[in-house]
């Protein structure tokens, strides 16, 4: 009988030592696979990440400075001091939008336009004070290009309840508070008249937008203007048709990115722009969202990269450790081989082939027990290392088989010939007189 068939009869008379071996190695490759196949996933998320999860970058003038105010000129109320540095304007926006890997611009000015109610009320605060010549208490309007990228609808605090946000390209557009358009009946479509002393004139806005979150906040205001619900947003090229500018000079501009991969690149293009050269602006780059989202994926990443290695390791040692124990006490049968003329050669093909035929139904339970749960493993640890994760698929690639088997068969190999050795490495005369 060839050492093949010696080794099928030995599987089948030894059905426990099998039925072990057989459960060693399919739970051992079943946790490489998972371990693999998140690690993939995750390497895959990180990529997506940092292609499609998106950052800003703020331009501001630098207000702060106070070499940039001169020395003051005096009026009746003391000293007044004019910023003489630098303004984003349209040529500004314009040269920032052609870089690449810019997808918007939004601009805006925090009260740049103050409107006193004509055809519609304002809450009151503590004191009713009219600096407006009959037209009631002025409100301050936050001047903007893109209302849906102001910072407090991105960062939730207001969340637009009705109509749409204002567009670049509105005119005489307003957004308002739910409160505010609940005391005066006034829904998306209907438009306010607001009189503007800078200006002295009235001006009619259409409502294209109704939002909420000002619920509650600062109803105890000494004045009207400090009442969040009063205030809203209107566009800037009404404002600029107003105020009978080509274009408003603005105090800070956030540019949004496509990808914060490269957002330092970007910044140094941007800041190198001829547009840009020699102003006195301050950058600043927001990447929260990147961060949140890509280090927890990178920390998963380098523990799954971390599991690999030791489950391949663990693998090599548990094998290596079962089959010599079982091997040693096969010293008689490989004694007896030796001794009818059996070479070590085929003795240890026969070790080799009999932990094969193991191998072999082992690997294709693997692949069966490791596909159910690989999915929710991974779904647990995203939770628990990266919760902001949505959408991480982890399956089961014939790559991550190929890995697997690749590093498995070496170790096997590796383990047999290592346990082989305490058995054959004596002449049949030897290991049978060690039996007696």
């Amino acid at each position: 009988m060839n050492f093949l068939g010696r080794a099928i009869r030995y599987c089948w008379r030894q059905k426990i030592r099998s039925a072990i071996l057989l459960l060693v190695f399919t739970l051992l490759a079943s946790s490489a696979l998972i371990a693999l196949s998140v690690g993939h996933a995750v390497a895959k998320g990180a990529n997506v990440v940092k292609q499609t999860v998106g950052a800003s970058i703020r331009i501001e003038i630098d207000s702060g400075n106070s070499g940039l105010y001169g020395s003051g000129a005096e009026n009746e109320w003391g000293t007044a001091y004019q910023y003489q540095g630098d303004y984003i304007t349209q040529e500004v926006i314009d040269a920032i939008a052609k870089v690449d890997g810019v997808v918007d611009c939004s601009a805006e000015s925090e009260g740049g336009y103050w409107g006193a109610g004509v055809n519609f009320a304002y809450f009151t605060g503590a004191f009713n004070i009219d600096f407006t010549g009959g037209y009631g208490q002025s409100v301050p309007y936050t001047v903007t290009l893109n209302s849906e990228l102001s910072a407090n609808f991105l960062n939730g605090t207001y969340t637009l309840e009705e109509g749409r946000h204002i567009r670049p390209d509105d005119s005489y557009a307003v957004l308002i508070s739910r409160e505010l358009a609940d005391k005066n009946g006034l829904s998306v479509g209907d438009g306010i008249t607001m009189y503007d002393l800078d200006s002295d004139s009235e001006n009619t806005f259409e409502i294209v937008g109704i939002f909420g979150g000002t619920e509650g906040m600062s109803k105890d205001a000494m004045m009207a203007d400090g009442i969040p619900a009063n205030q809203g947003y209107i566009d800037m090229n009404s404002y600029n048709e107003i105020f009978h500018r080509e274009a408003m000079a603005l105090g800070s501009l956030d540019v949004y990115l496509s990808s914060a991969e490269n957002i330092q690149k970007i910044l140094h293009t941007i800041q190198n722009l001829p547009e840009l050269q020699g102003k006195t602006f301050i950058y600043s780059t927001d990447t929260e969202n990147f961060a949140r989202i890509s280090h927890p994926l990178s920390s998963l990443q380098a523990m799954m990269d971390a599991a690999v290695i030791g489950i391949a390791m663990a693998s090599a040692a548990i094998i290596a450790l079962l089959l010599i124990l079982w091997t040693r006490s096969r010293k008689k049968e490989a004694g007896i081989l030796l001794a009818v003329g059996r070479s070590k050669g085929e003795i240890v093909l026969q070790f080799l082939a009999e932990n094969i035929l193991l191998a072999i139904p082992s690997a294709a339970a693997s692949f069966a027990l490791a596909a159910l749960p690989a999915e929710k493993v991974g779904a647990y640890l995203v939770r628990q290392t990266a919760s902001g994760v949505t959408g991480l698929a982890v399956a089961i690639h014939a790559a991550d088989m190929a890995a697997v088997y690749g590093v498995g068969a070496p170790v096997l190999i590796l383990s047999v010939l290592l346990s082989a050795v305490t058995a054959i490495r004596w002449k049949p005369g030897v290991i049978l007189s060690q039996m007696d």
